[in-house]
């Protein structure tokens, strides 16, 4: 026979046993459209939040290593120290950034002596210091108050929204009298420090369970263009000066401190893991470190490395349910796929007694059932997408209000909704499912098992 002539008798008997057969596509299509909708909204927030973590880096990792002295305490080596660091960045495919300390009367700014940030416009002028900062420094540096924690949320995201307004890519003067240029605005916790719903009174969602997982960290500041003038100093002036000192600039590596950048979050993950760079928050706040660990480890802009971290413990646990789920969908497919073959009895004799061989008559039913399964597969798909669409949809505002609290920014849609190769797997189970019924079933195309049972 030919393909054609598989696939017209396959569907054949889709049309023979169809009201059993969209019973088994129903069924077992919504159990995996549970698992397939889990794997969206998962996806999706995975792919939302380190989107926007690691939008300034243009989806590298601005990572900070240094020496923990409450390690090794008054006997610190920091120059040995700082060479094992810099070694364990090029062992995980990591790029030294070279860096120095700015200690001003505005606060603490890193300069990077690379560009490591994405469209942060410049100032053709060089009269000014340009920096790249999180909100919350833009308003300092801008000297704008905004509301205390405790405000309502509306006057809360007004503020936020004033305050990229009247700072982004404009020139501000602090309380110092130094001029700053805001080049760029960096993803960190404002008014949240995690991605909770509860602050918009939405704790009782089911999106909160992943969510107030996810914490948003704090960026920190840095300097990409130093004023040309300093700024004048009287020095008959009690006062200290303003804005930034040349002399007080120090290499962040005599500090004890590392800068590097990884190509993706997989890459510096898999160097925030290594034994001596690893030690979990609970951990350390008992003390309980590996006896290994010696360097703290930590995201630069906002905290990429942690919510993946987390997101990965909650990929693990999903995992386990979609198991035990997918396990129940196969052995409800399997059975049901058997009830089929054995109703066909008399459809398979009649093929024997058309010519049709053993081998063939397999290969039909093979058909007929992969059909079946890419059926159920298809459906739990478009399911899974609606349920993930629908979820997203009913929670947009919140998450909208969210996302500006926590990272201190202008949110548009945020879509939960994201493809993971773990469906491809779901899909296989399926697959696989039918060919197993074949398997055990073979007894059934056999013409003398098949005139024992007609008996």
């Amino acid at each position: 026979m030919r393909i054609i002539d598989y696939l017209r008798l396959g569907f054949a008997g889709v049309k023979a046993h169809k009201k059993r057969a969209f019973t088994v596509v129903i069924i077992v299509g919504l159990l995996f459209s549970v698992v397939t909708a889990g794997v969206f909204v998962l996806q999706g927030l995975e792919n939302t939040v380190l989107a926007e973590m690691l939008a300034p880096t243009d989806g590298k990792v601005l990572v900070i290593s240094s020496v923990d002295t409450n390690v090794c305490g008054e006997d610190c080596d920091i120059t040995a120290g700082v060479a094992e660091i810099k070694k364990n960045v090029e062992r995980y495919g990591g790029e030294i950034i070279p860096a120095e300390i700015s200690q001003t009367t505005d606060g603490m700014f890193y300069k990077l002596k690379e560009d490591v940030f994405v469209d942060a416009q410049n100032r053709s002028e060089s009269d000014v210091t340009e920096v790249v900062v999180p909100l919350e420094v833009a308003a300092k540096l801008a000297d704008i108050e905004m509301p205390e924690r405790d405000a309502e949320v509306t006057e809360q995201l007004d503020a936020i929204k004033e305050v990229r307004e009247k700072t982004l890519h404009q020139t501000v003067e602090s309380k110092t009298k130094e001029k700053y240029y805001i080049a760029k605005i960096l993803p960190g916790g404002v008014y949240i420090s995690s991605l909770s719903l509860a602050i918009i009174e939405q704790g009782g969602n089911p999106l909160d369970l992943i969510l107030g997982q996810i914490n948003t960290g704090a960026s920190q500041n840095f300097v990409i263009k130093t004023a040309a003038v300093e700024p004048a100093v009287d020095s008959d002036s009690i006062e200290p000066p303003s804005g930034f000192v040349a002399m007080e600039d120090m290499d962040a590596e005599e500090m004890g401190i590392v800068f590097a950048q990884f190509e993706n979050i997989e890459a510096a993950y898999k160097y925030y893991q290594d034994k001596v760079n690893y030690c979990s928050e609970t951990d350390r706040v008992f003390n309980m470190c590996g006896k290994d660990y010696k360097y703290q480890v930590v995201s630069a802009v906002s905290n990429p490395l942690t919510t993946y971290e987390n997101l990965q413990n909650a990929w693990l646990v999903f995992k386990i349910v979609a198991a035990v789920l997918v396990v129940i969908a196969v052995i409800i497919a399997l059975s049901t796929y058997a009830r089929l073959i054995g109703k066909d009895l008399k459809i398979i004799s009649l093929y024997h007694a058309l010519g049709a061989t053993k081998g063939q008559i397999r290969v039909v039913y093979a058909v007929y059932l992969l059909m079946l399964s890419v059926m159920a597969v298809g459906f739990a798909v478009i399911v899974g997408l609606i349920l993930a669409a629908v979820l997203s949809m009913v929670n947009m505002e919140a998450l909208r209000s969210v996302w500006s609290l926590a990272f201190g920014m202008e949110a548009g849609a945020v879509w939960l909704v994201g493809w993971n190769n773990l469906i491809w797997w779901l899909a296989g189970a399926m697959l696989l499912t039918a060919v197993v019924a074949i398997i055990l079933g073979n007894g059934n195309f056999t013409s003398k098992e098949l005139a024992k049972k007609m008996k």
